[in-house]
């Protein structure tokens, strides 16, 4: 995936000129604070794609459903200063998305057709946090990060 590709946006227009309309995109995020976003997107895109299913040991694809949660996830979180964040698929289409700074690891994971994940933010073999959120939470999301980067 190219940083520079283009973005499109839409207006919107309404027959009453009283309404208000609001744009149904999602919003444009800059890659000055997450450099790694496009080649963390290239590669949840490959795993989506082609993901090994591995007989005896599982399924390694990582689920449509799964990978469109964590693209909206990547979107709210992207304008933080993350450290450069690894994927991890696990048997039954889920992911994890792990970074580190310091002596702590935040690890986010999510599952096929749910519309949460789980935060954990641990330090060094201590478990600081454990979280379960939603998008809908996104005050609750950076907090957590906040706290996690601090």
């Amino acid at each position: 995936m190219s940083p520079f590709s283009g973005a499109a946006t839409a207006l919107i227009w309404s027959r009453n000129p009283d309404s208000v309309a609001s744009s149904q995109l999602e919003r444009v995020v800059e890659f000055q604070s997450a450099r790694w976003l496009p080649s963390l997107l290239s590669d949840l895109r490959s795993l989506e794609l082609s993901g090994e299913n591995i007989a005896g040991i599982g399924n390694f694809r990582v689920a449509h459903s799964t990978a469109d949660n964590l693209r909206r996830l990547l979107t709210v979180i992207s304008g933080l200063s993350l450290p450069e964040p690894k994927l991890s698929p696990f048997s039954g289409g889920g992911i994890a998305l792990t970074c580190g700074a310091r002596n702590k690891e935040l690890t986010v994971t999510t599952y096929p057709n749910h519309d949460d994940f789980v935060f954990t933010v641990t330090a060094g073999n201590d478990e600081v946090e454990d979280e379960i959120l939603t998008l809908d939470q996104t005050a609750q999301i950076a907090t957590l990060l906040a706290t996690f980067l601090a």
